[in-house]
């Protein structure tokens, strides 16, 4: 055997040991190397631009300003900032939701009910809750100013100061026991007489 056909023979050998090689890299893999010897095409997921979610830092669904939150929604702001300032929670129900320590300034809660809700020491400044069923809510230590109450139904409900609303409260807290009544007013004749007829001086 020549020297020269050993040097081809040798180059032959070295070509197809380096396809072999290149046959399971996954570089090559990813771009869908063709395996002669088998007839498939062998194809590997690229592993590095798979990234796994983070579920601490997850961005919520942000609305639209103005738009009218779902119960669920209102859930996952409460597990994380407790800030629903200017939200839409319009005709709502929230029957004992707890809304204590929230940021509620501007927010829309006509309509809503919050019975036995609890927003204890929150900022209520400015929000609406007109014609919203507020039996029992607690708003002890709340910030109400500028609160829209009209037609919002207070009965049983703790005011800012743990007085308990009396019943009949349409947009305003009548506190128990704290409205004196007024006494029956007695008649009395402006010309008094005696039994003998005689008029008294």
């Amino acid at each position: 055997m020549t020297l020269k056909l050993r040097a081809i023979i040798k180059m032959y050998l070295f070509l197809a040991i380096i396809g072999m090689f290149s046959a399971q890299s996954p570089a090559l893999a990813q771009e869908g190397y063709a395996n002669s010897d088998q007839g498939t095409t062998v194809t590997t997921p690229d592993v590095s631009a798979t990234t796994v979610p983070d579920t601490k830092n997850a961005i919520l669904n942000e609305p639209k300003p103005g738009e009218k939150l779902s119960f669920k929604q209102i859930t996952e702001i409460l597990r994380t900032t407790r800030n629903l300032a200017g939200r839409n929670m319009s005709g709502l129900n929230l029957v004992g939701l707890d809304l204590s320590d929230c940021s509620l300034e501007g927010a829309n809660m006509r309509g809503s009910n919050l019975e036995r809700a609890n927003m204890m020491g929150s900022n209520l400044e400015r929000v609406d809750m007109t014609g919203a069923n507020l039996k029992m809510a607690s708003f002890y230590q709340s910030a109400l100013t500028a609160a829209k109450l009209d037609q919002a139904v207070l009965d049983g409900a703790i005011w800012v100061d743990k007085s308990i609303c009396a019943k009949g409260s349409i947009g305003e807290c009548l506190k128990i026991g704290t409205k004196m009544e007024q006494p029956a007013r007695v008649h009395t004749p402006m010309n008094l007489t005696d039994k003998t007829g005689e008029r008294k001086p």
